[in-house]
């Protein structure tokens, strides 16, 4: 987000497409509220009685000036899960790794922590929601043994039945811990590497640099791309952001591009952020032309819509490539994997996304002329059985099971039954995940 006031963007972020799963939208890296600080970006934390949120957010630092440490991480739903241990407890806990956001826990983790509100920040959520949350200090949090110390961190995170908590219940691994090293993360071997210097990390030499900015209070990376007709244009980089490339409709249309009047478009319960869920529309478009470091990608998918508040790069386009966020010199590296054709996604999809509603699921959105509306399903119809698994009265488990096996960025290819329930009458369809773009 451009400004101090766009330091949280709606982010992560659901499973399908859905920021952080409510997921029947797919903008993980656009569910998250926008946070409003005081501070100055670059400067050094004031050491002082009452501390703002903003020099509490800088304040990050690392127990040992020279390391290099490895470790593994899951990919679940397209986002990044790396565990974390807190001094002086057993308490080790899964979080989601989220450079467009700060650090982000849950108030029962402080509870558990004894950490208390030492300042506070303004969220801004959608549709003109506002409510002010405790920030925090955590004195030490531990990542494959190499320890951060006095982490400014948001209190306010998800739990169940949220969706978002299939996820992580913990919350987020932010910007303001990022930004006390660097980070090289391989989608190839799922693994990360954290240092304090780039002379022991690989890759360098044959990836591209790009410069970026620290946006906000927390240090959440930016860096300029050219979006067909216009130039120097904002782009967040965010590792919470399950989807590829997401734009907001204004900003895409200022570029000089249109959306399609057949564009896919997904309706209904669309993202999920810490506000709650609420209805929206996505829809895929395609820009002239995507510029970024030396990449040329002609009629690039992207996505926009009602829920994309920020211009992101997120997890399906970063994959491609062997990462490394460089925040000692502000500079990103990008090591192209594989063919630049694997960057464009086809946005497979079996086409809907379930919701819970009266301790049962429903269908809360719906793909216009994919593939479940193309077998009859409609928004609201009850779900019986989904591959062959009883529905209508899921536990939280078994829920964020399916979610991962179903969404947009699901591990399941095959075809799937789906027994619903429309006005008294059931019935029993066959849906295949089919990409939503044919030809990219």
């Amino acid at each position: 987000m451009p400004t101090l006031a766009d330091i949280w963007p709606t982010s992560v972020r659901p499973p399908n497409l859905g920021s952080a799963v409510q997921l029947a939208a797919f903008l993980l890296g656009a569910v998250l509220p926008t946070m409003a600080l005081c501070a100055e970006p670059g400067t050094s934390p004031v050491h002082q009685a009452a501390p703002t949120a903003g020099t509490l957010l800088l304040g990050a630092r690392t127990a040992r000036d020279n390391f290099n440490v490895t470790t593994g991480f899951r990919l679940v739903q397209n986002t990044i899960q790396l565990d974390a241990l807190f001094a002086n407890t057993a308490a080790q806990k899964a979080f989601i790794l989220d450079s467009g956001a700060p650090m982000t826990i849950a108030s029962t983790l402080t509870q558990t922590l004894g950490l208390k509100p030492l300042a506070s920040a303004a969220l801004a959520g959608p549709e003109g929601g506002h409510r002010e949350v405790p920030v925090v200090r955590i004195p030490e949090i531990s990542i494959a043994g190499l320890a951060f110390q006095d982490v400014g961190t948001v209190v306010d995170w998800v739990q169940p039945p949220d969706v978002l908590a299939c996820l992580s219940t913990a919350g987020l691994m932010g910007a303001s811990l990022l930004q006390a090293a660097i980070w090289q993360i391989d989608f190839q071997t799922k693994q990360i590497t954290i240092s304090s210097s780039l002379d022991e990390l690989s890759g360098l030499k044959d990836a591209s640099k790009i410069p970026f900015k620290r946006s906000d209070a927390a240090g959440s990376p930016r860096i300029a791309v050219g979006v067909s007709s216009s130039d120097n244009v904002s782009l967040l980089i965010d590792l919470g952001f399950n989807g590829s490339i997401a734009i907001p409709t204004a900003l895409l249309e200022a570029a000089g591009d249109k959306i399609a009047d057949t564009a896919p478009t997904e309706i209904g319960q669309a993202s999920s952020t810490v506000f709650g869920s609420a209805p929206s529309t996505v829809q895929i478009a395609q820009v002239q032309e995507l510029r970024l470091g030396g990449l040329r990608l002609k009629n690039f998918p992207v996505v926009t819509g009602t829920s994309v508040s920020d211009f992101h790069v997120g997890i399906e386009f970063l994959r491609h490539f062997r990462v490394t966020l460089d925040w000692v010199n502000n500079d990103l590296y990008l090591e192209l994997r594989e063919p630049q054709s694997a960057l464009y996604d086809d946005f497979a999809t079996y086409g809907f996304a379930p919701q819970a509603h009266d301790e049962g699921l429903v269908v809360g959105a719906l793909w216009r002329e994919g593939a479940a509306a193309r077998a009859g399903l409609k928004l609201g119809d009850q779900l019986i059985k989904i591959d062959h698994r009883d529905t209508t009265a899921p536990d939280f488990e078994s829920v964020c099971t399916l979610l991962d096996e179903i969404g947009l960025y699901g591990s399941s290819d095959a075809t799937i039954s789906v027994t619903l329930k429309r006005n008294g009458v059931q019935k029993t369809v066959e849906v295949a995940r089919t990409p939503l773009l044919s030809d990219n």
